[in-house]
């Protein structure tokens, strides 16, 4: 079987912005669900980016927070590890209570026949020296998608340069992602914010790619990077004015809350968006009334 790309167009029509749905879709569904990803297929999305930890079972699970309730998800078997409950949710139902696994949301993916969305996955670290958890979790992801990514389009992203260092030795074919944001103090477990220093180490590191906070986003960032053969994915978008400055900026991609508000923009803007996907999961109709 050939190897899967990461090409994010509807079939037979070119796309020049990619969608990504961070956790989902957080404008309206908790995030990192079941229901979140089944909502961004409906919508249509290029990919759908993800939150991942390992449980103290081995399990790869997918949640933003290491903490919910007082349990650390790292120290917790997976059948203990809540889903998180986004504060901005109105429309979702409390039917999911364990966080979901990379596993399942694989087989959400072949279910739906989406195999070539990009399945997105943030490594989830506390920005620290690379230490026991940190191969751990690299070590399980690994294997994982060295078993998926004939058959799974897959990108991989952490603020992280160590994580992603690690996971670029162990899957060269895979495209890493730099996540970068604003900090105060400077870590070996963070990537810079500077646009030359985060460009540098994100080329060192292995990545393909820049994620900056849209805070960051800038004409000399966007530049450099395509410059330096790096795309542009800056996160996250909230309004109609930040996507269409990031498409005039030219980035690649633009990691969105509201999918349904980053199709109305980009088809607003003459940009073609990824096609509809609906499926229907039992488990997510609730009892009948």
């Amino acid at each position: 079987m050939s190897e899967m790309t990461v090409s994010t167009s509807p079939r037979g029509v070119a796309s020049a912005i990619e969608i990504q749905g961070h956790r989902g879709v957080l404008a309206t569904r908790h995030g990192n669900t079941m229901a979140g990803f089944v909502e961004a297929l409906r919508l249509g999305v290029g990919a759908i980016e993800v939150d991942i930890w390992l449980t103290s079972d081995a399990q790869l699970a997918l949640r933003h927070d290491a903490i919910v309730g007082g349990l650390d998800i790292r120290q917790s078997l997976l059948r203990h590890s809540v889903v998180e409950k986004h504060p901005a949710t109105t429309t979702d139902v409390d039917i999911e209570i364990r966080t979901p696994t990379l596993s399942e949301l694989l087989a959400l993916l072949r279910f739906a026949g989406a195999t070539d969305v990009v399945l997105d996955i943030e490594i989830k670290t506390e920005g620290v020296l690379f230490d026991e958890y940190g191969q751990r979790i690299v070590t399980a992801l690994s294997a994982v998608l060295q078993a998926h990514r004939h058959e799974q389009a897959i990108r991989v992203r952490s603020f992280d340069p160590q994580i992603v260092r690690a996971m670029a030795a162990m899957l060269p074919d895979i495209p890493m992602v730099a996540l970068s944001r604003r900090v105060l103090v400077p870590s070996p477990g963070l990537y810079p914010f500077e646009s030359g220093l985060l460009i540098e180490a994100a080329i060192n590191s292995g990545a393909s790619a820049v994620a900056p906070n849209v805070d960051l986003l800038n004409p000399q960032l966007v530049a450099m990077a395509h410059a330096a053969g790096l795309k542009v994915y800056p996160w996250t978008l909230t309004t109609s004015a930040q996507i269409a400055e990031a498409v005039g900026l030219g980035v690649d991609g633009i990691c969105v809350n509201d999918i349904a508000l980053a199709r109305d923009s980009l088809q607003g803007l003459g940009q073609a968006v990824p096609e509809s996907r609906p499926i229907c999961l039992p488990m997510l109709e609730g009892p009948p009334s």
